[in-house]
C-alpha cells in the first residue's frame, strides 16, 4: 500500500487492530453515524460558523490532500486558505469539549492532524489552526497542530505502516467498549 486513507490514521489511533483488519479485509459497510453524518452535512452552516469564528480567507470544500512524505492521502472536509496560511476544518457530530476530544475523541484529533500535514505538503502553506465544528449543536474547539501532535501522527503512521507490510496483527484497544459496537468483533482474534 502506497498511500494510507487519513481515515485510517483515525481508525488506527481508535483501534489499532480495527484499522488493519478494515485494510487487509478491505470491507465494511457504513456505520448508522456515517450514514448521518453524510445526511445532516450542511455547508451554508459551515461557512456560517467559519465566519463567526473570525477567520478569514478562501473557504474550499472537500479538499484532496497527498503527503508523500508521510504516505497519507485524503479528503479533508474544508480548508480556509489566508496568504501562506491555512486553517483546517473538520465537521463531526459527537465533539462537545475540547476535554472529551483529547480523551475520548483523540482519533478525530489524530485526523484532523494529519489533515494537516497533508495540507501543508499539498497545498505549500502553514497550518496554524485546526477547527472541529459539531454542526449539530454549533460548538466549535480550536486546536494548534503542535510539534508533539505532529510527532504523534508520524509514529502512528509509521507503526501502522509497519504492520500492514508486514502482515502483522496490531494489538486491538484496552477500551473494551469500543469492543461491542465493532463490525469485526466476531472475527477479531484475541
Amino acid at each position: 500500500m502506497d498511500y494510507i486513507p487519513i481515515s485510517m490514521v483515525k481508525e488506527y489511533t481508535y483501534c489499532p487492530r480495527q484499522a488493519y483488519l478494515k485494510i487487509m479485509i478491505m470491507r465494511e459497510p457504513p456505520t448508522e453515524s456515517m450514514k448521518y453524518a453524510k445526511q445532516v452535512l450542511n455547508t451554508e452552516k459551515i461557512i456560517r460558523i467559519i465566519r463567526e469564528q473570525g477567520i478569514q480567507g478562501e473557504i474550499k470544500l472537500e479538499v484532496p490532500v497527498k503527503s508523500t512524505k508521510l504516505g497519507i492521502v485524503g479528503r479533508v472536509d474544508a480548508v480556509v486558505i489566508n496568504g501562506s496560511k491555512a486553517v483546517v476544518i473538520e465537521t463531526k457530530l459527537n465533539i462537545g469539549s475540547r476535554k472529551k476530544l483529547y480523551m475520548k475523541y483523540n482519533h478525530v484529533l489524530a485526523q484532523a492532524t494529519a489533515y494537516a500535514m497533508a495540507i501543508e505538503e499539498t497545498m505549500k502553506v502553514t497550518v496554524d489552526k485546526i477547527l472541529i465544528i459539531n454542526q449539530e449543536r454549533e460548538v466549535t474547539i480550536t486546536i494548534r497542530p503542535t510539534p508533539s501532535l505532529r510527532i504523534w501522527i508520524e509514529r502512528a503512521i509509521q507503526d501502522m505502516r509497519k504492520h500492514i507490510q508486514n502482515q502483522e496483527l496490531p494489538p486491538k484497544t484496552t477500551n473494551k467498549a469500543k469492543c461491542k459496537a465493532c463490525y469485526f468483533k466476531d472475527i477479531c482474534p484475541p
